[in-house]
C-alpha cells in the first residue's frame, strides 16, 4: 500500500505541466483576458463532451493506444528477437511513419550512436524519410547490410517514397544475402487487413507488425509505427505508454483549469481569434528538436482544411512552426518581438536536463565573461527560456510554456498525448475534421500519374497540360 502511494506521488512529481500565465493580460499587455477564457468555457465543454462521446463509441482509436497491451507485448517480443541479430535499424517511411519515430528516438537517445558500437540491449536507429538519391545512397553505403534490419512502414502499403526505398533495399539485400536469408532483414509495419504491403508480407513471409485500424499516420507515434524502432533502441516503451495514459487520465477532467489539453487548446484558440494564427513550438532542449517537425505535421494536417464539418468553404487552420532554443533566439526572436503580431510561442522547458556541466571560472578580470564561471549549462539554458518569455511579454507578445520536470519516457509519452488531444480539441473549436487530409491526397494522385502508375493516366495528362502552360519568359 505504501509502495503504491509512493509510486503515485512520484508520478505526480514527474507530470508535464501547461503554464499559460504569459498568455494572460496580468503578465502581457494585450494578452488574453480571464473573462474571455471564462466565456469560452461552455464551448470547451462542448468539445470535451464530444470527445468523451467519441471515446465511449470507440471512434478515437489513437486514444486507445496507451492501453493496447497485446500490441505492446507483440512489439516488445519482436524487438527482443531482432536485437540479438542486428546492430542497426533503418526506418523506411515518410511523414507520420517517420517523424514520431525520430522525435521519440532522439528525445530519449540523444547520444550520437555513430560514434560507438551499440550495446547488447540496443540498436542504432536511422530514419530514412527521403528519396533524395545522394542522402539515401550515402546512408546505405555506411551500413553493414549483414548487420542491418529495415523496417518498412506504410499503412496504405503504396506510399511511393517508402515503396521506392523498399525496392532499392530489397534488391541490395537479395544481391548480398540471397533469396532466403534476406527476408530476416525486413520487418513490415502496415495495415493488418489489406494493401500492397500486406500482400507482399503474405507472399514473402516477412516478419510484420500492424498499424492499428483507424489510426492515421500523424497520430501513430504511440503505436508499433514508432514504438518498435524505439524498443529496438533499448527505450522503455512501456514507460512512454504509461506517460500517455497518465496524461489521458488528466485530460478526462471537464474543468479546463484541471485539464491540460483543454487549457492549452483554449488559449491558443483565443490567441488565433486575436489574429495570431501561427503557433511556434520551441523546445529549450536539443534532444527535443525533432519534436518540432512532428508537431508541425500533427497540427498542419489536423487543422488545415478547406471545408468545415458542414461542407462550407472556410479555409481554416493554424500554421505551425518548429524552432529550437536557445539557437533561434539568435535567428528568429527579432521577428517575433518586433515583427507582425501574428504568432503565439509555445516553449517546452526541461527543468532538469539530466547532465551537469559547469562553466569553469576564468578571465575574472573581464566582467563580461567572468560572470559565467560556476554556471551550469542546463540552468543557463532555462535562464534563456525565461528571459525570452519576458522579452516577448514586454513587447505584448503572448507565450505559453509546457514544463517537463525531466526528459524520460514517461514525460515524452505525456507530451505526445497532450499535443494530440489538444489538436483534436482545436479541430472541434474550428469545426473541421481532424482525421482527413484531402489536400495531401491530391498531390499523391498527381505523383502517381507522373510516375506512370496504372489507372492514373488522367493525372499524368493533367500535369502535362499544366506544364504546357508555362512560358519561357517567366523562367530566368
Amino acid at each position: 500500500m505504501a509502495g503504491g502511494y509512493r509510486q503515485k506521488r512520484w508520478r505526480e512529481a514527474e507530470r508535464v505541466r501547461v503554464d499559460v500565465n504569459a498568455m494572460m493580460s496580468h503578465m502581457v499587455e494585450g494578452g488574453l483576458q480571464e473573462a474571455a477564457l471564462a466565456a469560452l468555457v461552455p464551448r470547451l465543454l462542448e468539445a470535451y463532451t464530444g470527445l468523451a462521446r467519441q471515446r465511449h463509441a470507440r471512434l478515437l482509436p489513437f486514444a486507445e493506444l496507451p492501453y493496447a497491451k497485446a500490441e505492446l507485448k507483440r512489439t516488445l517480443a519482436l524487438a527482443e528477437e531482432v536485437r540479438d541479430e542486428f546492430d542497426d535499424l533503418v526506418v523506411l517511411g515518410i511523414g507520420g511513419s517517420a517523424l514520431g519515430t525520430r522525435a521519440l528516438y532522439e528525445g530519449l537517445r540523444p547520444i550520437d550512436h555513430a560514434w560507438r558500437a551499440p550495446l547488447n540491449s540496443e540498436m542504432r536507429v536511422h530514419v530514412a524519410d527521403t528519396v533524395d538519391p545522394a542522402s539515401f545512397t550515402g546512408l546505405l553505403g555506411r551500413l553493414d547490410l549483414r548487420r542491418t534490419l529495415f523496417n518498412v512502414i506504410s499503412k496504405s502499403g503504396d506510399t511511393p517514397e517508402t515503396m521506392s526505398q523498399f525496392l532499392v533495399v530489397r534488391d541490395a539485400l537479395l544481391r548480398d544475402l540471397g533469396a532466403v536469408a534476406y527476408k530476416r532483414h525486413i520487418v513490415v509495419t502496415t495495415d493488418a487487413a489489406g494493401g500492397a504491403l500486406r500482400q507482399i508480407v503474405n507472399d514473402e513471409g516477412f516478419r510484420d507488425l500492424a498499424v492499428p485500424a483507424g489510426v492515421v499516420g500523424r497520430f501513430s507515434v504511440l503505436s508499433a509505427v514508432s514504438l518498435f524502432p524505439a524498443a529496438c533502441a533499448g527505450i522503455d516503451i512501456a514507460e512512454v505508454l504509461a506517460g500517455a495514459a497518465d496524461m489521458d487520465e488528466r485530460c478526462a477532467e471537464a474543468d479546463p483549469w484541471r485539464n491540460p489539453a483543454l487549457l492549452h487548446a483554449g488559449v491558443l484558440h483565443l490567441s488565433a481569434q486575436q489574429g495570431r494564427g501561427i503557433v511556434v513550438l520551441m523546445p529549450y532542449s536539443n534532444p527535443l528538436q525533432a519534436l518540432g517537425p512532428w508537431f508541425c505535421q500533427l497540427w498542419a494536417e489536423t487543422l488545415g482544411k478547406a471545408h468545415d464539418l458542414h461542407g462550407a468553404a472556410v479555409h481554416r487552420g493554424v500554421t505551425p512552426i518548429a524552432a529550437i532554443g536557445p539557437s533561434d533566439q539568435h535567428a528568429q526572436l527579432q521577428l517575433w518581438v518586433e515583427g507582425p503580431d501574428d504568432k503565439t510561442i509555445v516553449f517546452v522547458r526541461v527543468e532538469d536536463h539530466g547532465t551537469e556541466l559547469t562553466v569553469p571560472k576564468s578571465y575574472e578580470d573581464l566582467e563580461s565573461v567572468s560572470y559565467l564561471g560556476g554556471l551550469d549549462l542546463g540552468a543557463l539554458t532555462n535562464m534563456e527560456q525565461q528571459a525570452t518569455e519576458l522579452a516577448l511579454a514586454k513587447a505584448g507578445r503572448p507565450s505559453a510554456t509546457i514544463v517537463c520536470p525531466h526528459l524520460h519516457g514517461f514525460a515524452l509519452g505525456q507530451l505526445f498525448y497532450l499535443l494530440e488531444i489538444a489538436a483534436v480539441i482545436m479541430a472541434d473549436l474550428l469545426a473541421v475534421d481532424p482525421f482527413d487530409q484531402p489536400g495531401l491526397e491530391e498531390g499523391k494522385q498527381l505523383t502517381y500519374g507522373l510516375a506512370g502508375r496504372a489507372g492514373a493516366e488522367g493525372c499524368r495528362a493533367e500535369v502535362q497540360r499544366s506544364l504546357a502552360k508555362k512560358e519561357v519568359r517567366y523562367v530566368v
